[in-house]
């Protein structure tokens, strides 16, 4: 039975983001001063409706949001071959999907170095456990249940929840761990490893059968914007560090680092930080290191005069050819069809990187440009840019290489 694969989602409620070190960031100043001006505009363009589809995700709790998005991919009319879904089956070609595996990417916000001038001035605690806690509660939920909605036109739709089978379900969930070393003392991370990682043997079928426990975890998200340095000059900090690789590397955890210039970003080194050239150290001393570079490497804000904007696209398609487990995935990135002729162009000018790429849609983040889970999906499913192989490669075979032993 064949799997599609999400190798790059999120699944987080309005209680896990840290809000504060967000706006800390901004000129809250000039965003309010803008408001009159700008309110008008975010109608006009239809942003109003995109942030309002966004939060009624994010307002649900984990396991109604894998609910809901399980509902949405089963009533899709698509039926047809090379469409989205055929009674709970995927197309892409002529190859079926029973499955599809997302791998939620959990993000430690504790970031601490906000100095606040206001009366509560203790830096907001955000402790990852309890947004993992969250999170596998969620997907036992989702696990235990199935949704029905009764939906009458003009109406709020009416939601009731019945027992179902886990090996019915469409989605198995494969979360990564949020981990920031710079929170954590040497001896913290020795612990979590080994909470979550001490039985960790890289096969499908142990995660499926662990899947809502803590040994069910299929990797670690790394996030540089959020303050972690993936080669800190800090003697500590570089202890820290290259116990996290050692570790992984000989175990074969997978890894995923934020390598774009956007997202969440709150402290000042992010570009620094987030740059693919500094992992180069890394896996010149762990070459074994598995690990994905999201995003591609993608630089969307104002080039400078010195530096292009595929600086660093350039810089991951350099370390997927040096290092045979670099990997990077292309989420949030391919929302219009065009996208998909420009990597079949990459594919064709970089050989060997059709084996080195992986499909993701950093859901629900990607809702802030498209309406939908399976308008996304969609997209990459009725491509004629890419060859049967290559789709069948960037969804299936190279995310599974990529997961498991």
């Amino acid at each position: 039975m064949k799997t599609f694969y999400d190798i790059h989602f999120h699944a987080f409620n309005l209680s896990h983001p840290n809000l504060l070190a967000f706006i800390s960031r901004m000129n809250l100043h000039l965003l309010l001063m803008t408001t009159p001006v700008s309110a008008p505009m975010m109608g006009l363009f239809g942003w109003d409706k995109k942030i309002k589809n966004l939060l009624t995700m994010v307002e649900n709790d984990i396991g109604n949001y894998f609910l809901i998005l399980e509902y949405y991919l089963r009533k899709s009319p698509h039926v047809r071959v090379n469409y989205l879904m055929s009674g709970d089956s995927q197309y892409v070609r002529e190859d079926t999907y029973h499955k599809i595996a997302l791998c939620p990417l959990i993000m430690d916000f504790g970031y601490k170095n906000i100095l606040s001038n206001t009366f509560y001035r203790v830096p907001a605690q955000k402790p990852v456990a309890e947004q993992t806690t969250d999170l596998l509660n969620g997907i036992n939920f989702y696990n235990r249940n199935d949704l029905r909605v009764i939906e009458s036109p003009g109406k709020i739709p009416r939601v009731t929840h019945a027992r179902a089978d886990k090996k019915e379900k469409l989605c198995e969930i494969y979360p990564f761990l949020g981990l920031n070393t710079a929170n954590y003392t040497l001896s913290g991370i020795i612990k979590l490893l080994d909470e979550y990682f001490c039985d960790y043997d890289g096969k499908r079928a142990t995660a499926y059968e662990n899947m809502g426990s803590k040994q069910g975890f299929a990797g670690i998200k790394l996030y540089p914007p959020l303050g972690f340095d993936p080669w800190p000059e800090n003697k500590t900090e570089k202890q820290k560090t290259d116990y996290l690789y050692s570790y992984c590397e000989k175990k074969q955890i997978p890894l995923t680092t934020h390598c774009s210039d956007g997202g969440f970003a709150v402290c000042d080194e992010t570009a620094t930080y987030t740059n693919p050239a500094r992992w180069r150290k890394v896996l010149e001393h762990y070459p074994q290191l598995k690990i994905n570079f999201a995003h591609m490497g993608k630089q969307s804000k104002k080039k400078f005069i010195l530096f292009s904007k595929s600086a660093w696209q350039d810089e991951v398609l350099a370390l997927l050819k040096d290092y045979p487990n670099a990997y990077t995935d292309f989420s949030c990135a391919a929302f219009e069809d065009k996208f998909y002729r420009s990597l079949a162009r990459l594919i064709q000018d970089n050989p060997g990187t059709a084996r080195k790429i992986l499909f993701g849609t950093d859901f629900m983040i990607n809702l802030l440009w498209c309406g939908s889970y399976n308008e996304y999906l969609e997209v990459f499913l009725k491509t004629k840019n890419l060859a049967s192989e290559d789709k069948q490669a960037l969804c299936s075979d190279n995310p599974a290489r990529f997961l498991w032993q």
